[in-house]
């Protein structure tokens, strides 16, 4: 499963109370073993009942026996929200009756979501019984279970009907009585019943139809693998299929048939691929079809069930001059092979518990960034996985509110406390793990160990011991390393360390390591050592790309040291960020590295090395190890810099700062900003081109939206002349940054939202709002767009939101003239809880006193209007107050450091401001 909800903090402090209040019950959450399921046969009906179309009927008989030698009186398994009327159960093996089960003797636990079938004979050793249920369940509206889902058909404007499933995590009894835990697994033996004009999809290959009466039709499936029930999948629409659906086939409505070319040669590549890799056909996993389908309504990109993955439409559509884009090609190729990775990851090796999930996918990220990046190099996702991945998740794990790869499986029981393994930290960081231990033990090695892992678990479930064994039987003899520690360091532990790296003399080096925490008062363990990988370059063995340790850092160790026969100018550790960690250099060491980065070619340090520098310098000035002024002038490299992903460390750190300066400070971040910019804005300008690179395009959509948000190189004004002049439209994936640039004028504001008037795509027509929403002609926006709009409360939300974001010397007056008359935004909202959620989000930009001030009258004058919601104000201004004292304690040195330097005698004032910050942070070194 891709998802694109996983990184929320607030979602990590609720699923934590949940965990708490789950615990405290004391409920038997877990299905106690004694009972395994072999089979299930299962009839879905759909759409026979008149008076409520929204009812499905079910009928399934669940083969199983005794897991052990001690009889049962009583079958407990799963069901949620389903109404049995009747209950049976076979002999196994002759079919013959053994008892019927009044429905209302059956018991329910509503918080365990537990059925109990009792017995009048218990169930005996070594036998086979087959426990048989007639049900009615709800199809749902909430995306869980099997749920609605409808489009409106371009050619006729009717509204199509549709109906899919989504079992993971806990949702197949939702759909059927089953044993739903990982480790149980089974077949399936499903058929559908529909009526005529639809047709059923599912796991496997369709084997017949036949015909019910009055126009009804039952689709017949041929038996599944033995899997997990979370991987049950099946899908009733009217749909078409590209490709042999007896084999491989996207299907998707019919309109969509001819912009599914791409994402069908992408899904032949990858499953040949992986075959490759693995050594493993798929069709030898045990399902002879692979299906893709799409559907207008998901909770995720995509879910991996075995043989029918399901997407969202926006994976496997692509429309010319909509969603064909670079970006969009990227995202389809990365979701295609993260999903199709799962069918040897997940689905035929399955993990035994929610607990270790990352089993499953830390390994599809992985090889979501790995495979596509094989088949499409143009995208250089190999670079782009540090920035996007590794810097991504850093902060998550720097907060006392990360979690372990591996849980302990008593404290994952509860629905909550399942749900809150469905963490960035279970799929990038599991990932960064992944690839940390390929480069350590080299790819040959690291192959070798996962295709024995899979062939010896194939249609088994695993716990991270059965990984590691085959890791480690294949891991080199040299260096030493302690692998016990080493595996369990990141996995079973939180965080990760910095090293910290100091020339002690000209020929040594020291390395020593603390935890990295952004807040080291929040409750983290500070202590928390690590088995650190040591990879280096120097400028006299400038091997960058040799990603073997060097040495490993026992934990218990307390410094390293490296030896040189010959003084070195300069020394870079973790080389290409291989490793989870990041690296504090001496002042000495510092210096040396921007002389290297400022050579020619950079001295040869790939770009993920100089997005690592970028990136770990932000951070510990954000925590105070070094002052942003000392920063700042690291970057002036930067003027030579032209490629993306250091670029993207940049602008994703920079923002932090840029949105804490005030309005009079903005000028010198302005001159800055030109000048660090002016190579790669000379390269990139604010057009576009046939010969654009993939890496063209990304980048020109962050470098235009920072130079035009804050007003430098003349953006707007050149966005403006080439929106006048151009005749054709931007790429579809530089359309919104661009028409968002050229709205900042007021004619093609106008132009723009007589556009977005005009569009009937809704993509295209949302893609139109946001671009409007950063105009400086804000007053007509607010008065014509927001309070007279009929468009959705949260597209209105971030409308508002987007107009002082891209406008950030107009976030006082843009507040004054919403909190002029709050009531009539809080009329148009529909809720005061909307409002102040407009309020609260706005004052994260505040960056004065007298915007504090105007924040706390506010409050002060309307917290009776705003209810319960008044507590969203008073958290506001807790909030403002923390980022004033922030920029004040972080950011004194660097706002001299900026006038300064733009200054008469700037060169001068910069050259002994720098000096002295160094001073600074040499004296701390000591």
């Amino acid at each position: 499963m891709n998802g694109s909800g996983l990184r929320s903090s607030v979602a990590f402090v609720g699923l934590l109370f949940a965990l708490l209040a789950g615990s405290a019950a004391g409920a038997s959450y877990r299905l106690d073993g004694s009972i395994a399921p072999s089979h299930y046969n299962l009839t879905i009906g759909v759409l026979s009942n008149a008076a409520d179309s929204a009812l499905f009927d079910g009928e399934v008989g669940i083969t199983l026996r005794l897991a052990g030698n001690t009889p049962v009186s009583v079958i407990t398994l799963h069901s949620d929200g389903l109404n049995i009327s009747e209950c049976w159960l076979l002999d196994g093996a002759t079919g013959a009756q053994v008892e019927v089960i009044a429905s209302e003797r059956l018991t329910y636990d509503a918080a365990t979501q537990q059925v109990n079938v009792p017995l009048t004979q218990a169930l005996q050793p070594e036998r086979d019984y087959t426990l048989g249920f007639k049900y009615v369940g709800r199809i749902r509206t909430d995306l869980v279970g099997l749920f609605s889902a409808s489009y409106v058909e371009q050619d006729t404007n009717v509204t199509k009907w549709m109906a899919v499933t989504q079992m993971q995590r806990i949702n197949a009894r939702l759909v059927l009585p089953c044993f739903d835990e990982p480790a149980m697994k089974a077949k399936f033996l499903l058929q559908i019943e529909r009526p005529d004009g639809y047709q059923a999809m599912a796991n496997t290959r369709l084997r017949e139809t036949t015909a019910v009466d009055q126009g009804r039709f039952v689709d017949h499936f041929l038996e599944t693998p033995v899997m997990s029930t979370y991987l049950l999948a099946f899908m009733i629409a009217d749909y078409s299929a590209r490709g042999n659906v007896s084999k491989f086939a996207v299907l998707t409505r019919p309109e969509f048939y001819n912009y599914t070319e791409f994402s069908y040669h992408v899904g032949l590549q990858v499953v040949t691929e992986y075959e490759k890799l693995f050594q493993s056909p798929y069709q030898q996993l045990g399902n002879d079809v692979l299906q893709y389908a799409s559907s207008p309504r998901f909770p995720h990109n995509g879910m991996e069930n075995w043989g029918l993955i399901i997407y969202s439409d926006g994976v496997l559509v692509q429309e010319p001059g909509y969603s064909d884009g670079w970006s969009n090609k990227e995202f389809a190729a990365r979701i295609i092979a993260h999903e199709t990775s799962h069918m040897w990851f997940g689905d035929s090796v399955t993990f035994e518990w929610w607990s270790y999930f990352w089993l499953n996918e830390a390994f599809a990220r992985y090889y979501e960034y790995f495979m596509a990046g094989q088949l499409y190099p143009e995208f250089h996702l190999d670079q782009q996985f540090v920035v996007r991945q590794m810097q991504m998740i850093f902060n998550t794990d720097a907060r006392n509110s990360t979690q372990p790869l591996t849980s302990p499986e008593s404290e994952i029981q509860t629905p909550a406390q399942i749900a809150y393994k469905f963490s960035g930290i279970t799929y990038a960081k599991g990932a960064c793990i992944v690839r940390m231990w390929r480069n350590a033990m080299g790819a040959d090695n690291f192959d070798t160990a996962i295709r024995s892992y899979l062939e010896e678990y194939h249609l088994k479930n695993t716990i991270p011991r059965n990984l590691f064994y085959y890791l480690y039987e294949n891991w080199p003899a040299t260096p030493y390393v302690d692998l016990v520690k080493f595996f369990a360091d990141y996995t079973e532990q939180v965080g990760y360390p910095m090293l910290m790296v100091n020339a002690s003399s000209e020929h040594f080096i020291n390395v020593e390591q603390k935890r990295f925490l952004l807040n080291p008062l929040d409750g983290s363990d500070k202590t928390l050592r690590y088995t650190v990988p040591i990879t280096y370059a120097t400028n006299l063995a400038p091997n960058f790309y040799n990603l073997t340790p060097s040495i490993y850092m026992d934990k218990l160790v307390d410094v390293v040291r490296l030896y040189f026969d010959e003084p070195i100018d300069w020394i870079l550790v973790n080389l290409r960020q291989s490793n989870y960690q990041r690296v504090l250099y001496d002042p000495t060491l510092m210096s040396g590295l921007q002389v290297a980065l400022s050579a020619s070619n950079h001295s040869g340090i790939p770009v993920e090395n100089r997005a690592q520098i970028i990136d770990d310098l932000f951070n510990f000035a954000r925590v105070g190890y070094l002052d942003y002024a000392e920063i700042f002038e690291f970057l002036e490299y930067l003027s030579l810099e032209v490629d993306y992903v250091p670029w993207y460390a940049v602008y994703e750190n920079l923002d932090l700062v840029a949105k804490r300066l005030t309005p009079e400070q903005l000028p010198n971040f302005r001159s800055y900003l030109e000048d660090i910019t002016d190579t790669v804005f000379n390269k990139l300008g604010v057009g576009w081109s046939a010969a654009d690179t993939p890496m063209d395009v990304a980048h020109r959509n962050k470098l235009v939206s920072w130079l035009c948000r804050y007003q430098a190189h003349q953006c707007r004004e050149k966005v403006n002349v080439k929106f006048n002049t151009e005749q054709e439209k931007p790429s579809p994936d530089y359309r919104e940054t661009f028409y968002c640039a050229a709205a900042r004028d007021y004619n093609s504001f106008t132009l723009i939202w007589a556009m977005y008037f005009l569009e009937t795509r809704p993509s295209e027509k949302e893609l139109l709002w946001m671009a409007t929403s950063c105009t400086t002609t804000y007053e007509t926006y607010y008065n014509k767009m927001i309070l007279n709009s009929t468009e959705s409360v949260e597209n209105k939300k971030a409308g508002i939101a987007r107009l002082y974001e891209q406008n950030p010397d107009l976030v006082q007056p843009i507040f004054e003239m919403i909190t002029q008359n709050i009531t009539e935004l809080a009329l148009d909202l529909g809720s005061w809880s909307d409002t102040a959620e407009v309020v609260s989000n706005m004052a994260e930009y505040f960056t004065t006193r007298e915007q504090q001030q105007l924040l706390k009258d506010f409050n002060q004058d309307n917290q009776q209007l705003f209810g319960q919601s008044a507590s969203v104000l008073s958290q506001a201004l807790d909030t403002v107050e923390q980022n004033l004292q922030w920029a004040e304690q972080r950011l004194d040195k660097l706002v001299i450091f900026l006038s300064r330097r733009n200054g008469s005698s700037g060169q001068e004032a910069t050259s002994i401001l720098v000096l002295l910050v160094a001073l600074v942070s040499l004296v701390a070194w000591l």
